[in-house]
């Protein structure tokens, strides 16, 4: 039995909806709707069809909020995410649900499985690479294949939201409206916990692009690495020393560049030593972008 798709896409108004509403609707394996989740008075542009539904919401939610938001409202089985600024390929779903029934037969109609993909990263400008470089282990856990920092280079190891579907049973059970800044590892990290028989299934294909550019709110510069900090101590902290001081060395340093902030940098080395035991890659990343930040000044 096919399972019925439902496609969540948030949306804060920007003009790249479109394209990714019209890449949902193109899928090879059909949806069954296409959910975008908006603001009440936000001016959206979509295209015209019967499977588009658009939910508003009072106020404007962080993207974790809205998603639930649109989870809520589903109809089908099957939940697939989708960022207003991102896109699908074609064959995504397809794919995917292929990959899902081949590994398990059983599991299309079970809650216990999430699937993700490769995904062409697209910009700033001109630049273009391929993510992840690594695919996740049978039965390896989430915080270990995101957070464990085996090299320098960017995009090692990467779950992408546009990339996940998932049961909707299993979206029920555990919720995306936790408000940190972590949205997919939170949940991610949350399902795992709350049950360590979900399977992780990442097929090697890319199937989607993921756009990066001036517009994307996770590219702020406002100083948040007290916040990613504070992310790593709470929801790291039944994890290994290793991993919990890779993640202090990596993602909060990586803030700190955003915002220009050598001091941020420094924070978040500190609490990497102070709260955890590094590996040499994650404190070669730190000292090095503490670096790249004061030249930049």
């Amino acid at each position: 039995m096919n399972p019925a798709v439902s496609v969540i896409v948030p949306t804060v108004g920007r003009a790249s909806l479109r394209r990714a509403v019209e890449s949902a609707l193109r899928q090879t394996y059909p949806v069954t709707e296409v959910l975008v989740v908006a603001a009440e008075g936000l001016a959206v542009d979509l295209p015209a069809d019967t499977r588009i539904t658009l939910v508003r919401t009072a106020d404007r939610l962080r993207p974790g909020a809205a998603r639930q938001a649109g989870i809520v409202a589903a109809r089908g089985t099957v939940i697939a995410l989708l960022d207003d600024d991102d896109e699908w390929r074609p064959e995504k779903l397809r794919c995917q649900l292929e990959a899902v029934r081949s590994q398990n037969p059983e599991s299309e109609a079970g809650r216990d499985w999430i699937c993700s993909s490769r995904v062409e990263v697209s910009g700033p400008g001109s630049l273009r690479w391929v993510w992840p470089r690594r695919l996740i282990a049978p039965r390896e856990s989430v915080a270990r294949y995101l957070f464990r920092f085996t090299s320098l280079r960017v995009g090692g190891a990467v779950l992408q939201t546009s990339t996940l579907c998932f049961p909707t049973e299993l979206a029920r059970l555990v919720g995306w409206d936790a408000d940190t800044v972590h949205d997919e590892p939170t949940w991610l990290l949350a399902v795992q916990r709350a049950r360590p028989q979900v399977r992780v299934i990442q097929v090697p294909q890319v199937l989607g692009t993921y756009h990066v550019g001036g517009e994307s709110v996770s590219r702020a510069s406002v100083d948040r690495v007290d916040d990613y900090i504070a992310w790593g101590l709470e929801y790291l902290r039944a994890e290994s020393p290793r991993i919990r001081g890779d993640y202090l060395c990596t993602s909060p340093v990586s803030a700190a560049v955003a915002a220009g902030s050598a001091a941020g940098a420094g924070r978040a080395l500190r609490a990497a030593l102070r709260h955890g035991r590094p590996g040499p890659f994650a404190l070669a990343y730190a000292v090095l972008n503490g670096v790249r930040i004061l030249l930049r000044r």
